[in-house]
């Protein structure tokens, strides 16, 4: 009975010990199959780790080898702008000696522009009292042209007996040309006449003292609605006056028109 009792113990013990062992295979076999999927998961990720390894690898041997070049470019760029920052310094200092040159020269032609308008005035006098002179030899060389045709109609008379020749010296006279009333001449009337002839820098009037003209008289010469110079007489006649030139736009004409004022 004993026998029994414990052969059916083992029995049963064995069953339990074969379940064991048979699950304990079971769980084996699934560890197993577990184990062969997760070797392949980390074989399959290993080959994507070493692809991605690889891939990061020829980015990095890329962004190396473009790094480089852009350090190369930088040395370049660097050196041009140290190249360009010797030409721009020899620039400043070429621009500041063309100013001191330009402040120079400047003040240079200040002076030679003052000295110029000072010539110019000194010139402008010379000229008028030049013009004045002229126009006075003139008038002398008329009346001495005049003087001589009386001499000439004297000793004429005298060599045709037709004049008692004076025993003593008599002075001659210059003959007066035909007599002329004289104009009655209103204080700031306008004075208006035409140009006659025209010479160099000097411009003859169709006005003359019997019109009210004086010496240093302003006459304004224009053509039409235009302005063209001023004259300022400078030696009167009775019928006719002579002045210089002033302010001029333009060279005046004969015929040009003559006024005292504007």
């Amino acid at each position: 009975m004993s026998f029994v009792v414990n052969t059916n113990n083992y029995k049963a013990m064995y069953e339990h010990q074969k379940n064991l062992y048979a699950a304990a295979q079971a769980d084996a076999s699934n560890l197993n199959r577990l184990y062969d999927e997760l070797q392949k998961k980390m074989k399959l990720q290993e080959e994507q780790l070493q692809e991605k390894i690889a891939a990061l690898q020829t980015q990095n041997t890329k962004l190396l080898a473009d790094l480089q070049n852009v350090e190369r470019q930088s040395q370049e760029y660097q050196a041009r702008a140290d190249s360009w920052k010797g030409v721009l310094t020899g620039f400043e200092q070429s621009i500041r000696s063309l100013q001191e040159s330009l402040r120079l020269t400047q003040t240079q032609l200040d002076e030679a522009r003052a000295q110029n308008i000072k010539d110019a005035r000194e010139l402008n006098q010379i000229t008028s009292q030049l013009y004045e002179k002229i126009v006075q030899l003139e008038a002398l060389e008329a009346d001495r042209r005049r003087l001589l045709e009386q001499k000439k109609e004297l000793e004429a008379k005298v060599s045709g007996g037709l004049l008692d020749v004076p025993t003593s010296p008599a002075v001659v006279t210059p003959v007066p040309g035909p007599a002329r009333p004289a104009a009655a001449v209103v204080v700031g009337a306008d004075i208006h006449g035409l140009v006659s002839e025209v010479s160099s820098n000097m411009v003859t009037l169709t006005v003359g003292s019997a019109d009210g003209v004086e010496k240093n008289m302003r006459f304004h010469i224009t053509r039409g609605d235009q302005f063209l110079c001023d004259v300022v007489i400078t030696h009167v006649d009775v019928n006719q006056s002579a002045g210089v030139l002033e302010l001029v736009q333009q060279m005046p004409r004969v015929g040009d028109t003559a006024s005292t004022k504007l």
